[in-house]
């Protein structure tokens, strides 16, 4: 059989589409990218605004059974157990050189404190997943884990992180590490790890202000130097809309006096204003965000706008 995948936007290899196509390759089907007169397709969708992309399926592939999946078309869709814990095909991307997939699913977070999240919908309560060791590819150095909150479950934690640094593995929790369930041992763990793109938390609520502060420190005292926290350690710092915008400069600000990198996250369901937009440009530069100030950025980007309107009316006059 011939199996057309579809990665409809997807920013890291989709592990679905990995997972699919290993199994697909194992009962001998002509399965990946750009497959012909297809039997089968299956498309993934991350973001819920290209959900539309999918629409047309059925038209261009009437003859084909069409399932589609991903967070961004229906938080229920789930691969079967036989598909969901093969070992990914490492192939389907040529230029993925990182092991990917999950040590652990869900979370003990809710919608209440984390009214954005889709985890709880998606993965439910926090469960141990998979050892790495089943979804290694010996051929990388490089490891990346999906969990979404690991540190719930320290003994797990300790012992998939002790087996990549036994295997010399660099490692990028990508959802990031709650902070707020960081002890002592975690804090030294991860200063033995040996880091890929960097070490991820999140600063989403301002009440959290007092613990995060705390934890920093923590990490300070454990031999984390300024100078190690501005290369390694960068935070999620959520700003739903709006109203939020001041609240998203102060812990953009808070993090640098504590030589910590901001990385500022939006509702996409909503519509940036322009100085969410510009909040965001200072923060996520790490060359703006280390040598100015938001309010000096701005004022470079008005001073920028207004001498350019200038310029605009001169030209029509002449």
């Amino acid at each position: 059989m011939n199996v057309l995948l579809i990665d409809v936007d997807s920013t890291i290899p989709n592990l679905a589409l990995m997972k699919l196509s290993a199994y697909h390759k194992s009962i001998g089907d002509n399965v990946g990218f750009g497959v012909p007169d297809p039997d089968i397709v299956y498309a993934s969708v991350v973001f819920q605004q290209n959900k539309h992309k999918v629409d047309g399926l059925s038209f261009y592939y009437p003859e084909a059974d069409i399932h589609i999946g991903g967070s961004g078309h229906d938080l229920t869709s789930k691969l079967p157990d036989e598909i969901e814990y093969l070992k990914p095909d490492y192939s389907l991307y040529s230029n993925c050189d990182y092991s990917i997939g999950y040590a652990s699913r869900g979370c003990i977070r809710n919608n209440t404190t984390c009214p954005f999240c889709i985890v709880p919908i998606k993965e439910g309560k926090f469960k141990r997943a998979q050892h790495p060791e089943e979804w290694y590819n010996p051929s990388y150095d490089k490891i990346v884990f999906l969990d979404n909150n690991i540190l719930v479950d320290k003994e797990w934690f300790f012992e998939i992180v002790n087996w990549c640094i036994e295997k010399n593995l660099a490692i990028w929790f990508t959802q990031g590490l709650d902070i707020r369930k960081m002890d002592e041992d975690i804090a030294r763990t991860l200063l033995k790890m040996k880091i890929y793109r960097g070490i991820f938390f999140a600063w989403d609520h301002i009440e959290d202000e007092a613990i995060i502060k705390e934890k920093i420190q923590l990490l300070k005292d454990n031999g984390f130097s300024n100078n190690k926290l501005k290369e390694l350690v960068q935070f999620y710092v959520y700003v739903d809309n709006d109203s939020e915008y001041d609240s998203g400069v102060y812990r953009c600000r808070e993090l640098k006096k504590m030589s910590c990198n901001a990385f500022v996250m939006y509702n996409i369901k909503n519509k940036p204003t322009s100085r969410i937009q510009k909040l965001r440009r200072w923060a996520n530069k790490k060359q703006l965000f280390w040598s100015i100030d938001i309010d000096e950025y701005t004022r470079k980007k008005l001073k920028r706008a207004n001498l350019s309107s200038v310029v605009h009316c001169c030209t029509l006059v002449d």
